[in-house]
């Protein structure tokens, strides 16, 4: 995750304005900057929204349907994260994205990600006409946290000084490999993280459901353009009419859901032989592993 990858710096100069009254300030960065970047993730998501971890809704831990508010041990709880941790304290948040004069952009979306214990945050915007997706990461330990390691002040966004010394470069990122699990999709969907539920509507996670079978997916910056984006297709098979499956295998061995209980909604378990045959592809492959026959998912272009 942290390997590092050599890039060839090319330095660039880009020119933006900043109207203030009759003013215009021009501003000189370099090509992988976390500024330059903003300006390409800008031109496609639109502003950069800020944020505070605090602000995101807890993503609860559950022992025997109740809510717990201590560490348990791990595969210890109902709804485990994918490394099978049942830690309270983490916090997710969605921000709807905007265009520049704050109108609604409603094909735009913002998930704000506060893991306990990271001491930095992470964000990924997505358009979902086009697949452009943007991600994001604080630089470790430059903010002030909270007792959980989380920045507890809002963040900079690219108006403000402090923006680049706050934000990774995109080479950084790119280099911690993030399509490891971000693979079929910007999202991952899991029982832990769909816990946490908008505040205006309990009835709806946090984390938005944004992918279908034909999605475009593509990330924003020539520094992530070797990142593969794949996912598993069985032709054929029902369930996937409908969901897009990840090309690693993430599946809980330990405390795994039947969800022939629960899909198709109109007709649980009717399609339990599809099903089946998804979890016998994705376990074949090893814990954790990656699909090296996945199928490209469909560009943006």
């Amino acid at each position: 995750m942290n390997e590092k990858l050599i890039y060839i710096l090319l330095v660039v100069s880009i020119i933006f304005s900043a109207c203030k009254k009759d003013e215009e300030v021009t501003i000189i960065t370099t090509g992988n900057s976390a500024l330059a970047q903003s300006q390409l993730i800008e031109a496609e998501l639109g502003p950069i929204p800020t944020f505070n971890c605090e602000d995101g809704v807890l993503i609860p831990i559950y022992v025997n349907g109740i809510e717990v508010f201590v560490d348990q041990p791990k595969y210890g709880c109902d709804n485990p994260d994918l490394d099978g941790d049942c830690l309270p304290g983490s916090r997710i948040g969605r921000i709807q994205g905007t265009n520049q004069d704050g109108s609604i952009r409603p094909e735009v979306i913002w998930v704000f990600f506060c893991r306990r214990g990271d001491n930095f945050a992470q964000m990924i915007g997505y358009n979902e006409i086009t697949g452009k997706t943007a991600f994001l990461e604080l630089n470790d330990g430059y903010l002030p946290t909270n007792v959980y390691l989380q920045p507890n002040v809002y963040v900079p966004t690219p108006n403000d000084p402090t923006y680049e010394a706050a934000w990774k470069a995109p080479a950084e990122i790119a280099s911690q490999n993030c399509n490891s699990c971000h693979t079929s999709d910007p999202f991952i969907h899991s029982r832990w993280i769909v816990g946490a539920r908008l505040p205006s509507n309990t009835n709806e996670p946090v984390l938005p459901e944004v992918a279908t079978p034909h999605s475009k997916y593509c990330v924003i910056g020539n520094e992530f353009s070797s990142w593969e984006l794949k996912y598993i297709d069985l032709p054929g098979n029902n369930c996937l009419a409908c969901h897009r499956l990840s090309n690693i295998n993430a599946w809980n061995f330990e405390n795994n859901t039947d969800w022939n209980l629960y899909m198709p909604p109109s007709n649980p378990g009717s399609m339990s032989i599809d099903y089946q045959a998804i979890k016998d592809y994705i376990q074949n492959l090893g814990p954790f592993e990656i699909d090296a026959n996945g199928t490209n998912a469909p560009s943006c272009d």
